[in-house]
């Protein structure tokens, strides 16, 4: 049996899924793992990555988009290992991360969720952990000319940008771009709630890991390189930015309003 099984949903991104699964492989080291792609896209779009079939990568396509919390269940469905690594084609896996988020779990039982840093291309650092939202923070992130705010206090404690980010830490919740998560700390049937079409299904899934008793860390040693597109933040015309008001509603309704621990 794998230790680590790798589910990357994919849609309009294979030229980021070549070069992630090429960072995966070269940077997995000793480690036993698995990898499934589930294509939300058409076959073609996974055409860029098509030199790099391997007996430890399983591609799953759908027929339509299913957005990416029902992608997700289907690979973890499919999975087999203890550990399962939630990854966005668009992240690089740096050196010894895998093996580093992996022995992060085995030396800590009670946390279900371990985050690795991301930077971007540029090397600078992405504030990818988080604290969670309260009613202030989310009208501060989601009203109209919100860039006057941007450093806000309340803000700047939800992006956590008041902490160095160079030490093994609890946090509350962190970006879905890359986490890796323990099995047995999920609910049995589905690693993520589908009526989360996209955006927030991260958000609610380290909220349940605390909620039935398990810690989220983040561990700085551990990196990988993250290209965030942040589609939602382009433009209310978008799609991104209706899917992810849309998925705040829900999720404001799923917890009726307890934003946190």
């Amino acid at each position: 049996m794998s230790r680590l099984s790798v589910v990357i949903v994919n849609y309009r991104s294979g030229p980021e899924l070549a070069c992630c699964l090429r960072s995966l492989v070269r940077n997995a080291g000793q480690l036993d793992y698995e990898v499934f792609v589930i294509n939300n896209d058409r076959p073609e779009d996974l055409a860029p990555a098509s030199g790099l079939e391997s007996a430890r990568i399983h591609l799953i396509q759908n027929r339509s988009n299913r957005g990416f919390a029902a992608a997700a269940n289907q690979g973890y469905r499919q999975a087999r290992g203890p550990f399962l690594l939630l990854l966005n084609p668009d992240v690089r896996v740096g050196a010894g991360a895998l093996e580093i988020l992996a022995d992060t779990l085995e030396q800590h039982p009670d946390a279900g969720v371990v985050l690795p840093r991301l930077k971007s291309p540029d090397g600078s650092l992405q504030y990818s952990c988080r604290r969670f939202y309260t009613l202030a923070t989310l009208l501060l992130r989601r009203a109209p000319f919100q860039r006057l705010w941007s450093n806000h206090p309340r803000l700047r404690r939800h992006l956590m940008t008041d902490w160095d980010h160079r030490s093994l830490s609890e946090v509350d919740w962190g970006l879905g771009a890359a986490m890796l998560v323990r099995r047995a700390a999920t609910e049995s049937n589905a690693l993520m709630d589908e009526r989360f079409f996209l955006y927030f299904e991260d958000v609610d899934l380290c909220k349940g890991m605390w909620d039935r008793g398990w810690k989220v860390l983040y561990n700085p040693a551990a990196c990988m390189v993250h290209s965030h597109r942040r589609d939602s933040a382009k433009g209310w015309r978008l799609g991104a930015k209706r899917h992810h008001l849309f998925s705040l509603l829900k999720f404001l309704w799923k917890h009726r309003l307890q934003l946190g621990r």
